[in-house]
């Protein structure tokens, strides 16, 4: 009778036993690591915007694509992300090197500065860059149901902020923060030369236009990378008196009357470059009075991609102004800046930031036009 009462506790602890381990699978938290099937970015804009997991493909189009297809291929996924790009990008060496692939990508209309909304749509991306000026393009997507993130990139601040905005949509949050690093740290560093408070040579920025066939010069407001990057490497720009961001005309008598210290050219193309463009100002009669011209400190901006459009000029948002702001500091304060070597710098960028082999890396800096040594 004993052994029977033994064997009847021991089935009834067991049933307790077991019924224990099914309550607290069923009801305990699960401590297991869920994957994420999404993530939300803040814009440029300020806007929320969740984007589905995994992304596939991105596409980055619109006005001023140019210089955020730069930055994004500092990202390595990027290789594998970036679909329709601007057709001339095929022809362009640096992005042959970034990425071989490049010609399959670069055969339609959906990656240039206008791009058709249903184009666009029928590729299906998992989400669309865009820069901030903002148009009823981006809204006609988001009507679609396609993710849409603007970018900025026209200050330091906004340059790190959508860094990291790009690591999260890139899969790589640590790439993002390493190349914030590295553009916070090269910033500074030129920062902390020039602002010890010395006299600030008077900096005009010209961008010579003919578009429309209309000759022009441009030079940017106030909310404008360039303006920024001359007030960082040591100068005064002249012309951030205009307000906001984007190109203002100037005659030449506002220049005449500005009779800047140091000029900076820029023509995005090679019909004239800005190399052409400095030396027809040197020997034209008309500005040989003002003091840039009459000194030689005016200076083509270096470039990297064959004058293509905005795309290599080391002003715009795109990747390289960082080393454009080196050299910019260079000829506004030379003897500030006399230790700076400026071709290795820019090898450390090329290697650093694309992962490029020296012997392309030493290709790319042979054939960088403009004023760079």
């Amino acid at each position: 009778m004993r052994t029977v009462h033994v064997v009847i506790i021991a089935v009834i602890m067991s049933i307790i036993v077991v019924s224990s381990v099914v309550v607290y699978t069923v009801f305990s938290p699960d401590k297991s690591p869920r994957p994420e099937n999404s993530i939300t970015v803040i814009d440029a804009l300020g806007r929320s915007v969740k984007i589905d997991l995994p992304v596939k493909k991105v596409i980055i189009t619109g006005k001023s694509a140019f210089p955020i297809v730069t930055v994004a291929y500092m990202f390595h996924e990027a290789e594998n992300l970036v679909y329709d790009v601007d057709p001339s990008l095929a022809n362009v060496e640096l992005f042959k090197m970034i990425d071989p692939n490049i010609g399959s990508k670069a055969n339609s209309q959906i990656g240039t500065s206008s791009p058709n909304v249903e184009d666009v749509a029928r590729e299906k991306p998992d989400v669309v860059i865009l820069k901030t000026s903002k148009s009823g393009f981006g809204d006609q997507l988001e009507s679609l149901g396609i993710k849409v993130v603007y970018v900025d990139f026209e200050n330091i601040d906004t340059y790190l902020r959508d860094l990291l905005t790009l690591g999260k949509i890139f899969g790589d949050e640590q790439r993002g923060e390493e190349i914030a690093n590295y553009y916070s740290e090269m910033y500074e560093n030129t920062l902390s030369r020039t602002s010890a408070g010395e006299d600030r040579p008077e900096v005009l920025f010209l961008y010579y236009s003919t578009k429309g066939g209309t000759i022009s010069f441009n030079a940017p407001g106030k909310g404008f990378l360039q303006t920024s990057m001359i007030e960082a490497a040591g100068g005064h720009s002249l012309s951030e008196e205009f307000a906001g961001e984007g190109w203002n005309q100037v005659s030449f008598e506002q220049i005449a009357s500005w009779n800047p210290d140091i000029i900076f050219l820029v023509t995005y193309g090679n019909d004239p470059s800005p190399s052409m463009m400095k030396d027809n100002r040197l020997n034209d009669p008309i500005w040989k009075n003002i003091t840039a011209v009459a000194t030689g400190r005016i200076y083509a901006i270096p470039d990297d991609c064959g004058n293509l459009s905005a795309l290599g000029s080391w002003d715009t948002p795109g990747s390289r102004w960082i080393i454009g702001l080196q050299w910019m500091a260079t000829k506004i304060l030379p003897d500030l800046f006399q230790d700076v070597g400026l071709e290795n710098n820019a090898k450390e960028f090329y290697s650093r930031m694309y992962g490029l082999s020296d012997e392309n890396v030493n290709k790319l800096v042979n054939q960088i036009t403009g004023d760079f040594v």
